[in-house]
């Protein structure tokens, strides 16, 4: 466990950053009229899209801490080049995800670079859920137990589908670390959460998605040039 306490903090930056990972590919399902209705209808979507944007709440519940720790910001994830992750409230976090580099910088301060070579273990992480976003489903169905549930809700003028992804660790390292890691949407997903076995917890929503523009501004794809 001593390992997994020296790495927490790049994990948890890594983590809470792909969970927007996951949204990736299903936010395209908003684009599609047909309601999303098993793992394998899931699947399908999870790589149509090269690019997503969109906005962040995260609340994560400490049991050291009363109150619950909030922070918003945007992302902006492009499949052939990684993520960018942007806090602003409650204070600027820059992150930047490559395939092997991750950089993070907090406010004006000089960025902090690490490489898969210097953290393996942060990168194994980036690595399987990085797995969901390239539609690669078998190495997700290696790490983790995978149950969904289709449900559907009466509203006044119609019924809504909804859906509920839960992804339980079968073996080290992620059973070392999570509990449960859970999605829920409609038409595109709207929250992740995690939970930890210490007790801790992640929940993450999501808004404001979008594919357009369809390629990267000089100013973001410069942020990749790590």
């Amino acid at each position: 466990m001593n390992l997994f306490k020296r790495n927490r903090k790049y994990i948890n930056i890594v983590l809470l950053g792909l969970t927007a990972i996951m949204t990736s590919g299903l936010v395209s399902a908003k684009e599609n009229t047909a309601a999303v209705g098993s793992i394998s209808e899931l699947q399908t979507v999870l790589s149509q899209n090269s690019i997503v944007r969109g906005e962040f709440t995260q609340t994560r519940n400490m049991e050291m801490f009363a109150q619950p720790l909030t922070s918003q910001g945007t992302f902006l994830l492009d499949k052939s080049n990684g993520l960018l992750w942007t806090q602003t409230t409650p204070f600027p976090v820059n992150l930047v995800l490559t395939d092997n580099k991750l950089s993070q910088r907090f406010a004006d301060q000089p960025a902090k670079l690490i490489t898969d070579k210097e953290n393996p273990m942060a990168f194994y992480f980036s690595h399987i859920f990085l797995s969901v976003f390239h539609g690669d489903t078998q190495k997700l169905q290696d790490q983790f137990s995978l149950t969904f549930q289709p449900t559907t809700a009466q509203s006044s003028d119609q019924n809504t589908a909804f859906w509920k992804l839960t992804l339980k660790p079968k073996s080290a390292p992620m059973n070392a670390v999570f509990e449960a890691i859970t999605l829920q949407g409609n038409s595109d997903i709207e929250r992740i959460e995690l939970k930890e076995i210490r007790g801790d917890s992640t929940a993450i929503e999501f808004s404001q998605l979008s594919h357009q523009p369809e390629v990267l501004s000089d100013a973001e794809a410069q942020q990749f040039q790590l």
